[in-house]
């Protein structure tokens, strides 16, 4: 097991420092101190993920590529909530909408490393961001915590604590964009996709929760495991306006494997397990060739999907969904696991 530290750029200027958690068994993991991004997961010599190489490409996208997603994951419909008759207005940064936090989300700011751990079985460091009250509209100074912890069984926790001075929404996740090939120059649709979800949230034509619906007979039913594209019908009504899969599905209880993610054509496994009640699952419907990324890759439609696991999403303006208040006397945890494996060589 082993953490290094190097220089990666600097960033309103302050310095930007990529650490590499590697455990020494086909596992390395590059995550930055900006945004808490992943910029790489390198497993068996190869990149399975899509990053940048410098920090100009990162705040200058409107990707969130491996980034650390917040104040609010997701979309907030209207840019407004609204807590103990309370009516907060929130940067509004997609039209009407409050998008991952607005546009100083945690994503764009620089978190101080505040722990780091090395043993014989796992490699991890901790960061910390203190959201002051009112930022980006939102209320309440929150201390945040994200822990990225790597083991010797090829496997990646990802676990957010969080405290408030007052009542306020809190929904964290991870934004990385997966890729399980041979290599980035090949699209997902055929990567083989399983959740176990009996249920999907359909959205309106601003991506805003409207409903709570079956994936039976759906392009949303992935319980039996299918290839990301058998089913992408984009003349489908639920899929027409976001040009593809940007979904939540509603997670099963039961415990296991939740989701997994499978590339017939390197062998290589991705399942995931969380705590989240919730996946939304994006599959870069909105990349073009405008970026390239650090192997040099132009981006194109279709190369990454993200399984992003958090809380529902617009839950405070959505009745039929549960909220996502943190009151000043809680403490929010939420963890994910992602483990990778090979079948073939």
């Amino acid at each position: 097991m082993n953490l290094s530290k190097r220089l990666f750029g600097k960033y309103k200027g302050s310095d930007v420092y990529e650490y590499t958690l590697d455990n020494g068994n086909h596992l390395n993991i590059k995550i930055l101190n900006l945004g808490g991004i992943i910029r790489e997961i390198n497993y068996k010599g190869k990149n399975r993920v899509l990053g940048l190489d410098n920090v100009e490409g990162y705040v200058n996208s409107d990707a969130y590529f491996g980034a650390l997603v917040g104040r609010v994951a997701g979309r907030i419909s209207k840019g407004i909530i609204e807590i103990d008759n309370t009516i907060y207005k929130l940067d509004q940064n997609e039209g009407s909408t409050c998008l991952h936090g607005g546009s100083q989300g945690f994503s764009f700011k620089l978190w101080e490393l505040e722990g780091e751990e090395v043993t014989d079985n796992r490699v991890s460091i901790t960061l910390k961001y203190i959201s002051p009250d009112m930022e980006g509209g939102f209320p309440g100074e929150v201390t945040v915590y994200a822990k990225y912890t790597v083991d010797k069984e090829n496997s990646l926790t990802i676990e957010y604590f969080a405290t408030t001075t007052k009542a306020t929404p809190i929904t964290l996740t991870n934004h990385s964009y997966f890729n399980l090939n041979h290599d980035l120059k090949e699209g997902i649709l055929d990567h083989i996709l399983t959740i176990d979800g009996d249920y999907y949230i359909r959205l309106d034509e601003k991506n805003i929760p409207i409903e709570i619906a079956g994936v039976e007979g759906t392009p949303f039913d992935f319980r039996h495991g299918k290839k990301i594209g058998t089913d992408m019908d984009l003349t489908h009504e639920d899929l027409l306006h976001t040009k593809g899969y940007d979904h939540p599905i509603i997670l099963n209880k039961n415990k296991g494997g939740q989701i997994r993610l499978y590339s017939e054509s390197s062998g290589i496994s991705l399942s995931i397990e969380t705590t989240e009640p919730v996946v939304v699952l994006y599959c870069g419907n909105g990349l073009d060739d405008s970026t390239i990324l650090s192997g040099g890759e132009r981006t194109f439609k279709y190369q990454g999907v993200c399984l992003e696991t958090q809380w529902y999403p617009d839950a405070l303006n959505q009745p039929f969904l549960p909220n996502n208040i943190l009151k000043a006397d809680e403490r929010y945890y939420s963890k994910t696991i992602y483990k990778w494996n090979q079948n073939k060589a």
